[in-house]
């Protein structure tokens, strides 16, 4: 099994409801992207999967994919790491969806979120790039 697409988040990713970025996002879907972040970052298992779908699927850098209980044990098995800021993020509002696309320390993240049957705000794809070198 691939390690983790465990790239750094920004853990600041609160103070960005002043980025231009965000503002056409809701302040419930800018607390769930932050506090996803903060677990990816903190390797909290619990809040990760509480914010991932069930049907959740992410494409790591090196091509493999993997379902969300798959990525859940990884994560699991993770240290905390410090966070790094995030470069070039974008979030495009399409209907119910929100794409998130940023540049972390590891390469270019694409998240997909959806407000599940209940109203929440959960992350049902992503895809890891690996990011060309300057």
């Amino acid at each position: 099994m691939p390690r983790a697409y465990g790239f750094t988040l920004l853990l600041a990713v609160a103070t960005l409801s002043s980025h231009p970025a965000w503002a056409q996002v809701p302040t419930e879907l800018q607390d769930a992207m932050r506090r996803r972040s903060q677990a990816v970052v903190a390797a909290d298992a619990a809040t990760w999967e509480g914010l991932t779908a069930d049907d959740f699927t992410v494409v790591v850098a090196d091509g493999t994919l993997l379902n969300k209980t798959q990525r859940l044990a990884l994560l699991k098995k993770e240290k905390p790491r410090p966070a790094t800021a995030l470069q070039q993020e974008q979030v495009k509002h399409y209907g119910e969806t929100y794409v998130r696309r940023f540049l972390g320390d590891r390469g270019w993240v694409l998240e997909i979120w959806t407000k599940d049957d209940a109203g929440k705000w959960r992350v049902s794809a992503v895809q890891v790039t690996t990011a060309a070198k300057k």
